[in-house]
Protein backbone atom coordinates (compact mmCIF):
# COMPACT_ATOMS: atom_id res chain seq x y z
CA UNK A 1 0.00 0.00 0.00
CA UNK A 2 3.09 2.55 0.60
CA UNK A 3 4.57 1.69 -2.51
CA UNK A 4 1.22 2.38 -4.07
CA UNK A 5 1.08 6.09 -2.33
CA UNK A 6 4.56 6.69 -3.29
CA UNK A 7 4.19 5.95 -6.85
CA UNK A 8 1.29 8.14 -6.74
CA UNK A 9 2.95 10.94 -5.26
CA UNK A 10 5.50 10.80 -7.61
CA UNK A 11 3.50 10.95 -10.11
CA UNK A 12 1.57 13.85 -9.23
CA UNK A 13 4.76 15.76 -8.34
CA UNK A 14 5.74 14.76 -12.00
CA UNK A 15 2.62 16.70 -13.45
CA UNK A 16 3.05 19.63 -11.64
CA UNK A 17 6.48 19.63 -12.27
CA UNK A 18 5.62 19.58 -15.97
CA UNK A 19 2.71 22.15 -15.30
CA UNK A 20 5.00 24.65 -14.31
CA UNK A 21 7.51 24.02 -16.21
CA UNK A 22 5.90 24.73 -19.28
CA UNK A 23 4.15 27.62 -18.15
CA UNK A 24 7.84 29.40 -17.17
CA UNK A 25 9.08 28.26 -20.89
CA UNK A 26 5.68 29.68 -22.60
CA UNK A 27 6.30 33.11 -20.26
CA UNK A 28 10.37 33.47 -21.60
CA UNK A 29 9.35 32.87 -25.36
CA UNK A 30 5.83 34.97 -25.86
CA UNK A 31 7.31 38.18 -24.23
CA UNK A 32 10.52 37.83 -26.92
CA UNK A 33 8.09 37.40 -29.32
CA UNK A 34 6.22 40.35 -28.36
CA UNK A 35 9.36 42.37 -27.91
CA UNK A 36 10.52 41.56 -31.07
CA UNK A 37 7.40 42.81 -32.70
CA UNK A 38 7.10 46.12 -30.79
CA UNK A 39 10.73 46.77 -31.99
CA UNK A 40 9.92 46.39 -35.49
CA UNK A 41 11.24 49.37 -37.06
CA UNK A 42 9.01 52.09 -37.91
CA UNK A 43 8.14 53.12 -41.83
CA UNK A 44 9.38 56.57 -41.65
CA UNK A 45 8.45 59.25 -44.09
CA UNK A 46 11.65 61.49 -44.40
CA UNK A 47 11.32 64.51 -47.09
CA UNK A 48 13.29 64.40 -50.31
CA UNK A 49 16.96 65.56 -49.93
CA UNK A 50 17.00 69.34 -51.35
CA UNK A 51 20.74 70.78 -52.33
CA UNK A 52 21.87 74.26 -50.67
CA UNK A 53 22.25 75.29 -54.61
CA UNK A 54 20.53 74.26 -57.52
CA UNK A 55 21.64 70.64 -58.92
CA UNK A 56 24.88 70.66 -60.25
CA UNK A 57 24.50 69.71 -64.03
CA UNK A 58 28.29 68.28 -64.13
CA UNK A 59 26.13 65.13 -63.34
CA UNK A 60 23.42 65.44 -65.57
CA UNK A 61 20.18 63.79 -63.63
CA UNK A 62 16.48 64.58 -62.77
CA UNK A 63 15.70 66.73 -60.07
CA UNK A 64 13.55 63.99 -56.77
CA UNK A 65 10.79 67.08 -57.37
CA UNK A 66 10.83 67.81 -61.15
CA UNK A 67 7.21 67.60 -62.46
CA UNK A 68 5.60 68.62 -65.84
CA UNK A 69 4.25 72.11 -66.01
CA UNK A 70 0.89 72.19 -65.65
CA UNK A 71 -1.78 73.60 -68.44
CA UNK A 72 -2.56 76.69 -65.98
CA UNK A 73 1.52 77.58 -66.00
CA UNK A 74 2.46 76.32 -69.27
CA UNK A 75 -0.47 78.47 -71.48
CA UNK A 76 -0.28 77.61 -75.13
CA UNK A 77 2.04 75.59 -76.23
CA UNK A 78 5.24 76.25 -77.82
CA UNK A 79 5.77 75.94 -81.38
CA UNK A 80 7.95 72.83 -81.47
CA UNK A 81 11.63 73.83 -83.37
CA UNK A 82 11.49 72.64 -86.82
CA UNK A 83 14.36 71.01 -89.80
CA UNK A 84 13.93 75.00 -91.27
CA UNK A 85 14.99 76.32 -88.06
CA UNK A 86 18.28 73.88 -88.26
CA UNK A 87 21.95 74.56 -89.96
CA UNK A 88 21.72 75.05 -93.57
CA UNK A 89 24.48 72.40 -94.52
CA UNK A 90 24.22 74.44 -97.92
CA UNK A 91 25.61 77.61 -96.58
CA UNK A 92 28.87 75.95 -95.02
CA UNK A 93 30.24 78.02 -92.19
CA UNK A 94 30.26 81.71 -93.95
CA UNK A 95 26.97 82.59 -92.62
CA UNK A 96 25.20 81.98 -89.22
CA UNK A 97 22.63 79.72 -91.15
CA UNK A 98 20.07 79.44 -88.47
CA UNK A 99 16.73 81.10 -88.10
CA UNK A 100 17.17 82.70 -84.18
CA UNK A 101 14.28 84.56 -85.22
CA UNK A 102 11.75 81.87 -85.52
CA UNK A 103 13.55 79.37 -82.73
CA UNK A 104 13.46 82.28 -79.95
CA UNK A 105 9.70 83.04 -80.87
CA UNK A 106 9.26 79.08 -79.40
CA UNK A 107 11.83 78.85 -76.95
CA UNK A 108 13.81 82.74 -75.65
CA UNK A 109 16.25 80.51 -73.40
CA UNK A 110 18.00 79.49 -77.42
CA UNK A 111 20.58 81.30 -77.66
CA UNK A 112 23.24 78.86 -79.92
CA UNK A 113 23.01 75.72 -81.79
CA UNK A 114 25.57 73.15 -82.08
CA UNK A 115 26.87 70.76 -84.37
CA UNK A 116 29.23 68.12 -84.69
CA UNK A 117 30.09 67.03 -87.83
CA UNK A 118 29.89 63.43 -88.97
CA UNK A 119 27.44 62.80 -86.14
CA UNK A 120 24.03 63.27 -85.00
CA UNK A 121 24.75 65.78 -82.41
CA UNK A 122 22.99 68.95 -83.73
CA UNK A 123 20.92 70.53 -81.44
CA UNK A 124 19.81 74.48 -79.88
CA UNK A 125 21.73 75.39 -76.84
CA UNK A 126 19.71 76.74 -73.97
CA UNK A 127 20.10 78.96 -70.78
CA UNK A 128 17.48 79.37 -68.00
CA UNK A 129 18.27 82.40 -66.80
CA UNK A 130 16.74 81.31 -63.02
CA UNK A 131 16.66 77.78 -62.85
CA UNK A 132 20.05 75.65 -63.44
CA UNK A 133 18.35 72.50 -63.05
CA UNK A 134 15.59 73.19 -65.37
CA UNK A 135 16.38 72.17 -69.14
CA UNK A 136 17.92 68.39 -67.50
CA UNK A 137 13.92 67.92 -67.65
CA UNK A 138 12.53 70.04 -70.38
CA UNK A 139 13.54 70.03 -74.12
CA UNK A 140 14.32 73.24 -75.95
CA UNK A 141 10.83 73.87 -76.92
CA UNK A 142 10.40 74.15 -73.28
CA UNK A 143 8.54 71.33 -72.65
CA UNK A 144 8.83 68.48 -69.94
CA UNK A 145 11.33 65.65 -71.44
CA UNK A 146 13.40 62.82 -69.96
CA UNK A 147 15.88 64.32 -72.74
CA UNK A 148 16.12 67.52 -71.07
CA UNK A 149 18.05 69.73 -73.65
CA UNK A 150 21.92 71.13 -74.29
CA UNK A 151 22.21 73.82 -71.43
CA UNK A 152 24.63 75.64 -69.67
CA UNK A 153 24.47 77.50 -66.38
CA UNK A 154 23.61 81.20 -65.97
CA UNK A 155 25.37 81.08 -62.27
CA UNK A 156 28.52 80.01 -63.98
CA UNK A 157 28.58 81.15 -68.09
CA UNK A 158 27.30 84.18 -70.12
CA UNK A 159 25.15 82.94 -73.37
CA UNK A 160 28.09 85.11 -75.61
CA UNK A 161 30.93 81.94 -75.28
CA UNK A 162 33.14 84.81 -74.31
CA UNK A 163 34.05 83.33 -70.98
CA UNK A 164 37.60 82.00 -70.73
CA UNK A 165 35.47 78.65 -70.35
CA UNK A 166 32.05 77.88 -71.31
CA UNK A 167 30.37 74.33 -70.12
CA UNK A 168 27.36 73.07 -72.18
CA UNK A 169 25.65 70.14 -70.49
CA UNK A 170 23.80 66.73 -71.73
CA UNK A 171 22.37 64.06 -70.70
CA UNK A 172 23.81 61.02 -71.86
CA UNK A 173 21.15 59.01 -73.32
CA UNK A 174 20.80 54.86 -74.12
CA UNK A 175 18.70 55.80 -77.21
CA UNK A 176 22.04 58.07 -78.20
CA UNK A 177 19.90 61.75 -78.06
CA UNK A 178 21.66 64.45 -76.80
CA UNK A 179 25.11 63.30 -75.75
CA UNK A 180 24.34 59.78 -75.75
CA UNK A 181 26.74 59.25 -78.32
CA UNK A 182 29.61 61.54 -77.07
CA UNK A 183 31.75 59.56 -75.81
CA UNK A 184 31.85 56.69 -78.46
CA UNK A 185 32.88 59.11 -80.71
CA UNK A 186 35.61 60.99 -79.19
CA UNK A 187 37.19 57.98 -77.67
CA UNK A 188 37.48 56.47 -81.35
CA UNK A 189 40.63 57.59 -82.67
CA UNK A 190 39.69 57.80 -85.76
CA UNK A 191 37.15 59.86 -84.99
CA UNK A 192 39.11 62.45 -83.32
CA UNK A 193 41.38 63.01 -85.85
CA UNK A 194 39.19 63.48 -88.88
CA UNK A 195 36.83 65.37 -86.86
CA UNK A 196 38.70 68.35 -84.80
CA UNK A 197 36.16 71.15 -85.34
CA UNK A 198 33.21 71.39 -83.33
CA UNK A 199 31.00 74.30 -84.46
CA UNK A 200 28.29 76.81 -82.44
CA UNK A 201 26.08 79.17 -84.37
CA UNK A 202 25.25 82.00 -82.46
CA UNK A 203 22.78 85.06 -83.88
CA UNK A 204 26.05 87.16 -83.87
CA UNK A 205 28.30 84.66 -86.18
CA UNK A 206 29.91 81.28 -86.32
CA UNK A 207 31.97 80.23 -83.72
CA UNK A 208 35.16 76.91 -84.75
CA UNK A 209 36.47 75.08 -81.92
CA UNK A 210 39.29 73.45 -82.59
CA UNK A 211 39.27 70.01 -80.11
CA UNK A 212 42.04 69.22 -77.70
CA UNK A 213 41.00 66.79 -75.56
CA UNK A 214 38.51 64.00 -75.08
CA UNK A 215 39.00 62.09 -71.58
CA UNK A 216 37.41 60.56 -68.53
CA UNK A 217 36.91 63.09 -65.58
CA UNK A 218 36.12 63.52 -61.84
CA UNK A 219 32.57 64.97 -61.08
CA UNK A 220 33.87 67.78 -59.33
CA UNK A 221 32.06 71.02 -60.31
CA UNK A 222 34.76 72.52 -62.75
CA UNK A 223 33.37 75.95 -63.00
CA UNK A 224 32.84 76.43 -59.56
CA UNK A 225 36.11 75.13 -58.55
CA UNK A 226 38.46 76.72 -60.26
CA UNK A 227 39.20 80.38 -61.45
CA UNK A 228 39.84 80.34 -65.12
CA UNK A 229 40.03 84.51 -64.79
CA UNK A 230 43.44 83.20 -62.99
CA UNK A 231 46.34 82.51 -65.37
CA UNK A 232 47.59 79.59 -62.36
CA UNK A 233 44.15 77.81 -62.45
CA UNK A 234 43.64 77.98 -65.71
CA UNK A 235 47.06 76.55 -66.73
CA UNK A 236 47.06 73.99 -63.60
CA UNK A 237 43.47 72.82 -64.50
CA UNK A 238 44.80 72.36 -68.35
CA UNK A 239 47.88 70.95 -67.66
CA UNK A 240 45.70 68.20 -65.47
CA UNK A 241 43.85 67.68 -68.39
CA UNK A 242 46.49 66.33 -70.82
CA UNK A 243 48.24 64.51 -68.08
CA UNK A 244 44.94 62.22 -67.73
CA UNK A 245 45.91 58.60 -68.42
CA UNK A 246 42.97 56.25 -69.81
CA UNK A 247 42.43 54.28 -73.10
CA UNK A 248 39.65 56.39 -74.12
CA UNK A 249 41.26 59.61 -73.82
CA UNK A 250 42.94 61.62 -76.82
CA UNK A 251 44.40 64.40 -77.46
CA UNK A 252 45.95 66.81 -79.84
CA UNK A 253 49.16 68.87 -78.59
CA UNK A 254 48.76 71.85 -81.55
CA UNK A 255 45.69 73.50 -79.94
CA UNK A 256 46.31 73.36 -76.01
CA UNK A 257 44.96 76.04 -75.12
CA UNK A 258 46.98 78.70 -73.20
CA UNK A 259 45.46 81.77 -70.84
CA UNK A 260 43.34 83.69 -72.54
CA UNK A 261 42.20 81.94 -75.25
CA UNK A 262 38.40 80.44 -75.10
CA UNK A 263 37.67 77.12 -74.46
CA UNK A 264 34.33 75.49 -74.84
CA UNK A 265 33.65 71.83 -73.28
CA UNK A 266 30.82 69.17 -73.63
CA UNK A 267 30.16 67.24 -70.29
CA UNK A 268 27.94 64.24 -70.12
CA UNK A 269 27.93 61.07 -67.45
CA UNK A 270 30.73 58.51 -68.25
CA UNK A 271 29.62 55.18 -69.75
CA UNK A 272 30.29 52.70 -66.93
CA UNK A 273 30.39 55.06 -64.15
CA UNK A 274 27.97 57.71 -63.97
CA UNK A 275 28.92 59.64 -61.19
CA UNK A 276 31.87 60.63 -63.24
CA UNK A 277 31.77 62.69 -66.43
CA UNK A 278 33.07 62.41 -69.97
CA UNK A 279 34.28 66.02 -71.56
CA UNK A 280 34.93 66.94 -75.04
CA UNK A 281 37.43 70.27 -74.83
CA UNK A 282 37.50 72.04 -77.47
CA UNK A 283 39.92 75.97 -77.82
CA UNK A 284 38.69 78.59 -80.16
CA UNK A 285 40.00 78.79 -83.05
CA UNK A 286 38.17 81.71 -85.45
CA UNK A 287 34.86 84.04 -84.93
CA UNK A 288 33.19 84.60 -87.84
Amino acid sequence: MKKTVWILLGVLFLGVAAFFGWKALFSVYTPRAAQSESYAPETVESEPFEPASAPEPDNPSEPEDAAEPSDDAAGEAPEAVTDAMLPDASAGNETAAVDFDALRAVNPDIYAWLVIPNSDISYPVVQSGTDDAYYLTHNSDGAYSANGAIFSEHLYNTTTFADPVTILYGHHMTSGAMFGNLQQLYSDAAFFEENPVITIYTPYGVLEYGVFAAVPYSSVHILRDFDFTDEDSFTGFFDGVFNVRSLSAQFREEYAPVYGDNVLILSTCLVGNNTNRFLVMGVLLSDR
